[in-house]
């Protein structure tokens, strides 16, 4: 059973701010809220983190329901207890045609080939390029995006995707502060999109897309279309 994790974050207490700008320290919390032993056959524990006016929102979708009150007590508020949901009836609604507002921070990389030699992976960081990588990933993920340059008319402007955010993380993955640090480049995308191959886009949403998935990365979600 896929589950749907929905846990409030207060940016203003010293665990919230270490769990929001360590993404070791995220990571660790959240695989923490799931068993050792957790089947991810089937679907991987992902997770991402969306800014509101006074709250922090983290958002876990993993294949059974995590245990989240070492976060809440680190980080939220204890009147606010993590939410969980079935997310197996939402997938099983999924349709070709559809469309949904989707959201997603993800890693967009490319692999840089030198003769010889094995491909480079490095960051897309320019918005442009990361839109690219977001085009070329949609068909193998189960979806369709508006065209760029607008030329269909099935779509309307609103629709097209758009970076919204974009960044780098660095950070450790010790606590000495030790070796090498990591750097994580993400863009956040928002837009429309429609239904290609449900089978794929419920794949997608509970395996993510792209690299960085233990840091953040890869968790798509889907809002309904408000009605223009």
């Amino acid at each position: 059973m896929t589950v749907f994790t929905r846990v409030l974050l207060n940016p203003r207490t010293r665990g919230g701010a270490k769990l929001l700008t360590n993404p070791q320290a995220m990571h660790a919390a959240v695989r923490a809220a799931f068993p050792p032993d957790v089947d991810e056959t089937n679907g991987r524990v992902l997770w991402r983190v969306d800014k509101h006016e006074h709250e922090r929102v983290l958002y876990i979708v993993g294949p059974e329901k995590p245990t989240t009150r070492h976060i809440v007590e680190q980080a939220g508020w204890k009147t606010r207890p993590g939410d969980s949901a079935d997310y197996g009836r939402f997938l099983d609604s999924l349709r070709e045609g559809q469309r949904w507002r989707f959201e997603l921070v993800a890693n967009p990389t490319y692999a840089e080939h030198t003769p010889g030699k094995r491909g480079t992976v490095k960051a897309h960081v320019s918005a442009a390029h990361q839109l690219g990588w977001l085009y070329k990933k949609s068909a193998g993920a189960g979806f369709l995006l508006a065209p760029r340059d607008g030329g269909d008319n099935r779509w309307t402007e609103a629709d097209i995707p758009m970076v919204t955010e974009r960044g780098t993380d660095h950070f450790y993955r010790n606590a000495q502060r030790k070796g090498r640090p990591v750097q994580i480049a993400k863009a956040r995308f928002a837009g429309v999109l429609e239904v290609a191959d449900a089978e794929l886009l419920r794949r997608t949403l509970v395996h993510g897309i792209g690299r960085a998935r233990a840091y953040g990365c890869g968790l798509l979600t889907l809002a309904p279309v408000k009605q223009r």
